[in-house]
C-alpha cells in the first residue's frame, strides 16, 4: 500500500486536499442545485419557471466575475485568511438566500453567494499548488477534484428529494454542516500564511472584466426567455466586444493586471484554457440536459430524475484509482482525444434512449459517461498548471478559475438556448428537441477532443502525469 504524500510540513496531501474540497463541494452544489427547484420556486415567487433560470446563470456569472479579485485578495490579505472568511461569507449567505420571499431578493443573495464562492475556490486551489509538489499535483488535483465533478451532479439530487420530501429552502441550508466541518479543520490542516504583499487593486480591469462577462449572460438569457427591450439587448451587445477591447489593451500596459492574460503565452496553460474549456463546456451541459429529458420527456418525478443522474457522480468515484495510471501510460494527448470521443460517443448514446429504455441500461450509460467525465475533468486541470511557474500560480489559479466558470455557466446556457430554440422551430414533444440539443454538444465535446489531437504532443506534460518516453 502506498503512503499518501507528504507536504513540508509533515502534514498529508491528500487530506489537505480533501479539507480544501469541501469548499469546492458548497460552491459547486449551490451552481445546480436550484435546477431541480425551478418549477417550486416559481410557484411560490408566481413567476414563470424558465425566470427563475436567472437565479442559476447569475450565480455563474458572478463567481467568474469576482474571481479576478480572489488573486489579490490572497496575495495581501494571506491566502488562508482569506479561505476561511470566504466559507463564512457562503454560509452567511446561503441562509440568506433560503429566506429569500421575491425572485428580486433570491438573484440578490445569489450575487452575494457567488461573491464568497468565487474567494473559495481559487484562492483553495491556490493552496493546493503551493502545498503539492510537481508530481504530486495531479493526485492531489484529483482529489481536490472530487466535488467538482461530484457537486453538478449530487446538486439536482439533493434539490430533487429535498423539493419532493420538505421545501425548496432547505436546498441552500444543505451547506451549512459543511461549512462549519470546514472552519473547524481548515486551521488545523494548512499552515499559517507566511506573508502578504502589498500592492494595488486592478479596480479598472476588474470593472471591464466584470462588465464583458454580465454582458455576455444576460445577452445568452434574451436566447432563451427575453425580458429586456430591444435597446437593451443592442447595448448589451455593443457592450461585450468594447469592454473586451477595452480590457486588452488595459492588461497590455497594466503592471498587475485583474487577469494576467500573458498566460496564454504559456503553451499548455492556453490549450488547457481553450481547449479544455470547449471540452467542459459540452461534459457540463450533459446533466442539465438529462435533469430535463428525464423530468420533462420521460415524466420522471425530480427525485426520481435526481437520483439517476447522480450515477454520473460516482464515474467520478470509480475512476479515482485508475487516473495516475491512465495519464501515466497514455499521456495528455492520447488520454484527452480518445476520452473526448468517447464522452461524445456517451452522449450521444444518451439523446437516443427513450422513457422505454430498461432503467438498468440507463444507468450503466451514464455510469460510464461519468467515468469519462471526470477523467476528462482531472486530465484539464492538471494539464493547465503543469507549466506555470511558482511566481505565476496566483495570477494562473485566477484565470484558470475564471476559464472554469465560464465555461460552467455557458454549457448550461448553450444547453437552455438549444432545447428553446429546437422547441421554437417546432421540434416537440420535449423529449425530441432535448435529444436534438444532446447531439448539438456531443459534437461540441468530440471538437474539443480533436482540438487536444492537433494542438498537444506526446511527450506534453510528461513530467505531471509521469509518463516515460517511449522507443519509437
Amino acid at each position: 500500500m502506498t503512503k499518501a504524500p507528504r507536504t513540508a510540513e509533515g502534514r498529508s496531501l491528500v487530506l489537505t486536499a480533501l479539507v480544501i474540497s469541501c469548499a469546492f463541494l458548497m460552491e459547486t452544489l449551490d451552481s445546480t442545485i436550484l435546477i431541480a427547484a425551478l418549477p417550486a420556486v416559481a410557484a411560490d415567487f408566481g413567476v414563470a419557471p424558465l425566470r427563475v433560470n436567472l437565479a442559476v446563470t447569475i450565480y455563474l456569472v458572478t463567481l467568474a466575475a469576482m474571481i479576478p479579485a480572489s488573486s489579490w485578495l490572497a496575495d495581501r490579505f494571506g491566502a488562508r485568511r482569506v479561505f476561511l472568511w470566504a466559507i463564512f461569507g457562503f454560509m452567511v449567505t446561503s441562509v440568506g438566500a433560503a429566506l429569500s420571499s421575491s425572485l428580486t431578493m433570491l438573484v440578490v443573495m445569489r450575487v452575494l453567494q457567488a461573491t464568497a464562492g468565487a474567494m473559495m475556490t481559487p484562492v483553495g486551489r491556490l493552496l493546493l499548488i503551493r502545498a503539492a509538489p510537481k508530481d504530486e499535483l495531479a493526485n492531489a488535483i484529483a482529489w481536490m477534484s472530487m466535488p467538482v465533478l461530484i457537486g453538478p451532479v449530487l446538486g439536482p439530487m439533493l434539490g430533487g428529494w429535498l423539493v419532493t420530501y420538505a421545501s425548496w429552502p432547505w436546498i441552500f441550508l444543505v451547506n451549512l454542516p459543511i461549512g462549519a466541518a470546514a472552519l473547524l479543520i481548515v486551521p488545523r490542516i494548512l499552515p499559517a500564511d507566511a506573508g502578504t504583499e502589498r500592492r494595488s487593486f486592478d479596480l479598472r480591469g476588474f470593472l471591464l472584466c466584470a462588465a464583458v462577462l454580465a454582458a455576455a449572460q444576460l445577452l445568452l438569457d434574451q436566447l432563451v426567455h427575453p425580458f429586456l427591450p430591444a435597446w437593451a439587448r443592442w447595448g448589451l451587445a455593443a457592450l461585450v466586444p468594447l469592454a473586451a477591447l477595452g480590457y486588452w489593451r488595459h492588461a497590455a500596459r497594466a503592471a498587475r493586471p485583474a487577469l494576467d492574460l500573458t498566460l496564454w503565452r504559456l503553451r499548455l496553460f492556453r490549450i488547457g484554457f481553450f481547449a479544455g474549456g470547449l471540452s467542459r463546456l459540452g461534459l457540463n451541459a450533459v446533466p442539465f440536459l438529462l435533469q430535463l429529458q428525464l423530468q420533462l420527456g420521460f415524466g420522471w418525478s425530480a427525485a426520481r430524475a435526481g437520483t439517476t443522474v447522480f450515477a454520473v457522480a460516482a464515474g467520478a468515484l470509480v475512476l479515482k484509482p485508475l487516473m495516475r495510471r491512465v495519464l501515466g501510460w497514455l499521456g495528455f494527448r492520447a488520454t484527452l482525444f480518445w476520452n473526448g470521443l468517447l464522452g461524445a460517443v456517451l452522449t450521444g448514446v444518451l439523446a437516443l434512449l427513450g422513457p422505454q429504455t430498461p432503467q438498468a441500461l440507463l444507468l450503466v450509460v451514464v455510469l460510464a459517461y461519468g467515468v469519462a467525465r471526470s477523467l476528462q475533468f482531472n486530465a484539464v486541470n492538471t494539464l493547465l498548471y503543469a507549466d506555470v511557474p511558482a511566481e505565476r500560480q496566483s495570477a494562473s489559479t485566477a484565470l484558470g478559475g475564471v476559464g472554469q466558470q465560464v465555461s460552467m455557466a455557458l454549457g448550461i446556457s448553450v444547453a437552455a438556448i438549444l432545447v428553446a430554440q429546437f422547441e421554437a422551430a417546432g421540434l416537440a414533444p420535449p423529449q425530441s428537441a432535448i435529444s436534438a440539443a444532446m447531439i448539438v454538444v456531443a459534437l461540441l465535446t468530440a471538437l474539443s477532443g480533436a482540438l487536444f489531437l492537433f494542438s498537444l504532443t506526446a511527450q506534453d506534460g510528461a513530467a505531471v502525469s509521469r509518463r516515460r518516453a517511449r522507443p519509437s
